[in-house]
């Protein structure tokens, strides 16, 4: 279905109304420069131009995605794709630079009253893509419903909603249910993004939610054809002044090796997800730039606690995977290999070790849990090229170890309801730490995520649960990182899910963009400062 013709009838009448308001590059290659920052704390690098050059008139950006955007409203898609439009149409209270500092963003000031209480005084004169003035009613709005939408409540489960007061047009005081020490922190991420009451309650109504795009931010949604591209327009009244582009259009390519011919061909001035394999190609080309970071990102081997809740198979599954070759010979050492559950970019990370590759030991789990023969496991990915040569990688793998491989390529606008509905036996999956704090990749297990809310390993544990509380609410940072190294421990006895690597963000761009900056610690990138060179 095309979702383009009923936003635009949308966005006619919010027309009308608006009409009322790291390291330093390396250029070791011989070709396309390399731009790289430092894993943690790293400068990100601008690729502004050197003197003399002159801008383009070229203003419209195309970005190739690797993903399908689910919904423009951030909480039902919290995926980067979808994170990755969200952030260019939607503000939050407050951002987080790349050296992990939380700054104003909506919220002009923040106090904390009590343990529990934070008082936000807002940003006057901000418009939604409507014309309508952003008030302290928005955000309060915003977030409780947040609270009660799947795709965010792993970020809002210590909120407290009913806490939440609005006192005059510009101060909201938010509540969390105990000391939450993240808390600052999550009011960061895109999913917390804070749109207009009144659009969303008129397409709540109308049952279209996933056409919810009316935020402060410095584009707006144009057109939705869904499985082709999204088209977004620049906002002209953003309160933090126009962007230099008037058009981004987001074309969907899932194929890695067509988002390069694209890229060289012009056909796209940014390619996401460049694959390990790619990488000799962009650094060779002249007229394109790579760009480079350690990731915040862990990926991992999640199997289906509703259907595989025994200890031995999760463990025997555990050391059938060499992580250290899978990295290096199937994603060309564009990946790092993980021990942990949160990567070493991120404060708080602990090395839980290793179940080492061990295929004799996985045949011996697999015979005493009742399987002398072995298994046969269907593995579910989003179809990307290296979601396939992964798959493809683990199955050749496995078999050595008794485990039959059965692999379920699925689109991406497809995976993840099927995820959603707990339908997986194993799955490739992704948590993304943008916020820099053990608490948001591990509260993706609690018990009431499961499913929709992004426990893609549906495990349910009430002990678990009270644990990371107990963490989060932790004020004293030495008590704080050891209850995390706890839990993590305490995940990986359980073989809760098995950790692969830690992915490299590696962005591949025409060398003609400046005002570029691939931001750490996060890949959701804002295009507003972004143009072109002749």
């Amino acid at each position: 279905m095309k979702k383009s013709y009923l936003f635009l009838v949308a966005m006619t009448m919010a027309l009308a109304l608006s009409a009322c308001g790291g390291k330093s590059a390396d250029s070791g290659t011989t070709g396309g420069s390399t731009v790289s920052a430092d894993s943690v704390g790293g400068e990100s690098i601008s690729a502004e131009g050197g003197s003399g050059e002159a801008a383009s008139s070229k203003d419209t950006m195309t970005i190739g995605c690797y993903g399908a955007t689910q919904s423009m409203f951030p909480g039902n898609d919290s995926k980067l794709p979808g994170a990755q439009i969200h952030v260019n149409m939607y503000d939050t209270l407050l951002r987080m630079d790349q050296n992990g500092e939380i700054l104003p963003l909506l919220a002009e000031s923040w106090e904390q009253v009590d343990e529990l209480t934070y008082r936000f005084q807002l940003k006057q004169g901000v418009k939604f893509h409507n014309g309508d003035e952003l008030k302290a009613s928005d955000v309060a709005f915003s977030l409780s419903t947040l609270c009660e939408t799947p795709g965010a409540k792993s970020n809002s489960a210590q909120f407290d909603p009913s806490g939440f007061k609005v006192e005059g047009d510009y101060t909201v005081v938010l509540k969390t249910k105990q000391a939450f020490s993240p808390f600052l922190a999550i009011l960061c991420h895109p999913t917390m993004s804070i749109f207009n009451q009144k659009f969303y309650e008129e397409h709540s109504a109308a049952g279209d939610l996933d056409l919810v795009a009316c935020g402060t931010g410095p584009f707006m949604l144009k057109e939705w054809n869904e499985g082709e591209n999204i088209v977004l327009e620049r906002f002209d009244d953003y309160f933090g002044g126009p962007a230099k582009m008037k058009t981004l259009n987001f074309r969907y390519i899932p194929e890695a090796s067509t988002r390069l011919m694209e890229l060289e061909s012009g056909g796209i001035d940014l390619m996401q997800e460049v694959p390990g394999v790619s990488v000799p190609d962009v650094e060779g080309n002249t007229d394109l730039k790579l760009w480079t970071c350690s990731g915040v990102n862990t990926s991992y081997l999640a199997l289906n606690f509703d259907k595989y809740p025994d200890p031995l198979i999760r463990e025997a599954v555990a050391h059938s995977v060499d992580r250290s070759q899978l990295c290096k010979i199937c994603l060309m050492d564009a990946a790092e290999p993980l021990s942990r559950y949160v990567p070493t970019t991120v404060p708080g990370s602990y090395d839980v070790g290793v179940y080492e590759y061990d295929p004799e030991l996985s045949k011996k789990l697999l015979a005493e849990a009742g399987y002398p023969d072995g298994i046969t496991l269907e593995l579910s990915y989003y179809s990307s090229s290296d979601n396939r040569r992964m798959g493809e990688f683990l199955q050749g793998m496995m078999e050595k170890a008794g485990i039959t491989l059965v692999l379920n390529e699925m689109d991406s606008s497809a995976y993840t309801p099927f995820l959603n509905s707990r339908q997986q036996e194993a799955a490739i999956c992704t948590t993304v730490c943008t916020l820099r704090d053990p608490y948001q990749t591990l509260s993706k297990l609690y018990s009431g995520s499961c499913g929709e809310g992004g426990n893609r390993v549906n495990y349910n544990n009430p002990e678990f649960d009270e644990k990371l509380n107990a963490a989060c609410a932790e004020t004293d940072i030495d008590k704080r990182t050891q209850l995390y190294a706890d839990l993590q421990q305490y995940l990986q006895e359980r073989v809760v899910y098995i950790p692969l690597y830690n992915m490299k963000v590696l962005t591949a761009t025409t060398a003609k963009i400046r005002g570029f900056d691939l931001v750490y610690p996060t890949n959701y990138q804002r295009y507003n400062t972004c143009y072109f060179v002749d």
